[in-house]
């Protein structure tokens, strides 16, 4: 796997990782929403596994968002790309084993959604000016 390109940091404020809604699933959930330990919406988005754990990147998110994301209205790409950016490292058993904090733009581009890709294959991505800002609301 790739080296994370962040700051390691104490997983301990996702914890535990409790599921609110997955949002894309394909052998097992890929894209979904849960609560830190605070009760703050986050989003979480796969991005590569090992043998040993799934790893995620995860932002803080709103329930608006979630709506824009799921209504065509945003790109996973765009909802990713948020002011506080995580990678998280989940066993098989959806347990946190590490977490590290990192700026978005210094990401692989290889491990992120290309832009313009919507949740589901059947979103068409807004051009133009009715484009939606992805910051939280």
């Amino acid at each position: 796997m790739w080296q994370v390109p962040g700051k390691t940091i104490d997983p301990g404020f996702l914890k535990p990782l409790d599921t609110v809604e997955i949002l894309y699933d394909f052998e097992g959930p890929r894209t979904f929403t849960h609560c830190d330990r605070d009760g703050q919406l986050c989003l979480a988005h796969w991005c590569d596994a090992d043998g040993e754990v799934n790893r995620f990147l995860v932002v803080p998110f709103t329930n608006k968002l979630v709506q824009k994301l799921k209504a065509g209205h945003l790109s996973l790409a765009d909802a990713l790309d948020q002011p506080r950016t995580w990678v998280v490292d989940l066993d098989h058993s959806g347990e946190v084993r590490h977490a590290w904090s990192v700026i978005f733009t210094d990401l692989p581009e290889d491990i992120l959604p290309k832009a313009g890709t919507m949740l589901w294959p059947s979103l068409e991505p807004m051009v133009g000016s009715s484009a939606i800002s992805s910051k939280p609301s």
